[in-house]
């Protein structure tokens, strides 16, 4: 009998203000499993938090200080097991970031 072992993948949810930016990170993220879900405005970062199992909220440094208080308020009052991680810098520690956020 075969036991196979469900993996889990973990669900990122980018927020960035560029395509191009989220883009290059889901570009990183994906080919390590990950199954990245992007967006550039705040509607729809609220939208897909309200109906997908997100694991990880991972919000660009151009994203503003308005717009972050919301996305904290959000999760504190609705999904409070989803990790927020503020990425500043460059591509070097997005992958690491993620990872440290989930404890893998």
């Amino acid at each position: 009998m075969d036991q196979t072992e469900e993996v889990k993948v973990h669900k990122v949810l980018v927020v960035g203000r560029h395509d191009y930016i989220v883009d290059n990170i889901q570009s990183i993220l994906s080919p390590k499993g990950f199954e990245v879900l992007t967006s550039i405005t705040d509607e729809e970062v609220l939208k897909i938090l309200k109906s997908e199992d997100v694991d990880v909220l991972f919000v660009g440094g151009a994203v503003e200080p308005q717009s972050k208080a919301v996305f904290t308020s959000f999760l504190a009052q609705n999904a409070p097991s989803v990790k927020y991680v503020e990425h500043y810098g460059g591509p070097a520690t997005i992958l690491s970031e993620v990872q440290e956020a989930l404890g893998i």
